[in-house]
């Protein structure tokens, strides 16, 4: 089977860091540890596990920070994948081969998988407290390689853990647990977006908005414009500011009920201004070009993950409110004052969970499938690009420069 392949090495991690500026392209060549290569399909850890064969596989913002060297060579992601790995956790697939434990009504079914290597995938009883509790994405076990019934290497999800495989790929494998199977009607395209938006709609239901009268969305890719369709799609009637870069991802801001889109001018002085303009707050400038804001947002879900945007939302968040980090960043140099000085909390987002949602326990992707089907926007506009697998260089390009592109979700298609 053919899979695009990633395996760093520390000398060619190094050249491209610095060739990059020159010449971008070198990010997606065997320098930088990239490759379309012919591989043996991977094996089935256990009796049950499925093979999949992929339909569609997306590229997510997280396997971009690792393909542009956007995490620092210390982040402490790189306990959580085992390299060399094919990329890829977005997916929706067919199943064609079951283990001897699995039912075999699941063959031939189409599926989507969570991505997730939590505990019951790795054969682990009993399960951390994190998976009894149903937040899988917080999983304390997707370091420890090779604990478990299923041996599996450090990975927290599909496509960064060798032995399982990836969507880039025509084939993976996946451990019963992880089966989702969508509801009759509902497209291949749709369901490439379940993982994306159960990301940004988790993101949001970690957030208290009982008392929340405006909210920011900071960023407009694919995590922000779900969120702010996640927050519509639950039935939240506050106010929603989007930043928004490009128009292209502000007209679909509109279109899923953002009420006002900001674009942030250049230098720090003046984004703190335009931002204060919206929440009746103050700039409070301090030494060397700093500054911070007296006043902000109820609640403000933070969705690019660099150290500026991070900043800039603990910033742009009121006393006593919440920032939500869905983005997923390293933040290295972020200003933390803001936490403390004016009391905020700050909430982490991973993944997907068991949510509790309107009296109900609901697994994420479930729920989207459920928000998906109420009346609203066409969420299927958020999928623009598809490429065959041949052509991954300029489906990263698309992914990776969004504004020449017109691009949201772009992923990988397979013949059916």
């Amino acid at each position: 089977m053919k899979g695009v392949v990633y395996g760093a090495n520390p000398i060619g991690w190094v050249t491209c860091k610095w060739l990059r500026h020159l010449w971008p392209g070198c990010l997606l060549t065997r320098l930088n540890g990239l490759a379309l290569k012919q591989l043996d399909p991977p094996e089935l850890p256990g009796d049950q596990w499925v093979r999949c064969r992929t339909v569609l596989g997306g590229i997510c913002g997280s396997d971009l920070s690792v393909i542009c060297q956007r995490q620092p060579p210390n982040s402490i992601l790189r306990g959580f994948a085992t390299l060399p790995c094919v990329l890829g956790h977005e997916n929706v697939a067919v199943v064609t081969e079951i283990g001897a434990g699995v039912d075999p009504s699941w063959r031939g079914k189409r599926v989507i998988v969570d991505c997730g290597l939590s505990c019951q995938v790795r054969g682990i009883d009993p399960p951390c407290r994190s998976c009894r509790e149903g937040r899988f994405g917080a999983c304390d076990n997707f370091a420890p390689g090779g604990w478990g019934r299923y041996q599996l290497p450090a990975g927290s999800c599909m496509g960064y853990c060798g032995p399982v495989g990836g969507s880039w790929s025509e084939q993976f494998v996946a451990h019963v647990s992880q089966l989702i199977e969508p509801p009759e009607g509902l497209s291949d395209g749709l369901g490439v977006l379940t993982d994306p938006l159960a990301c940004s709609l988790h993101g949001v239901l970690r957030a208290d908005l009982s008392e929340a009268r405006r909210v920011l969305v900071y960023g407009s890719g694919m995590l922000g414009l779900g969120a702010v369709w996640a927050l519509r799609a639950i039935g939240w009637t506050g106010r929603i500011d989007v930043i928004a870069r490009h128009r292209h991802q502000a007209e679909v801001a509109e279109a899923f009920g953002a009420d006002g889109i900001v674009k942030l001018p250049a230098g720090a002085a003046a984004r703190f201004e335009a931002v204060a303009a919206r929440v009746e707050g103050r700039v409070v400038k301090g030494l060397f070009g700093s500054c911070t804001l007296s006043g902000g947002y109820d609640v403000v879900f933070e969705c690019v993950g660099t150290s500026s945007t991070m900043e800039d939302a603990l910033k742009w968040t009121r006393a006593g409110g919440q920032t939500v980090l869905i983005g997923t960043g390293h933040g290295r140099g972020t200003d933390m004052t803001a936490i403390w000085l004016t009391e905020i909390t700050v909430l982490g987002s991973s993944g997907r969970a068991i949510e509790n949602f309107q009296g109900r326990q609901i697994h994420t992707c479930r729920l989207v499938h459920e928000l998906m089907r109420k009346p609203g926007p066409d969420v299927s506009v958020l999928l623009t690009h598809t490429f065959p697998l041949d052509d991954y260089k300029a489906a990263l390009n698309a992914a990776i420069d969004k504004r020449a592109h017109r691009s949201i979700k772009v992923a990988f298609a397979f013949e059916r």
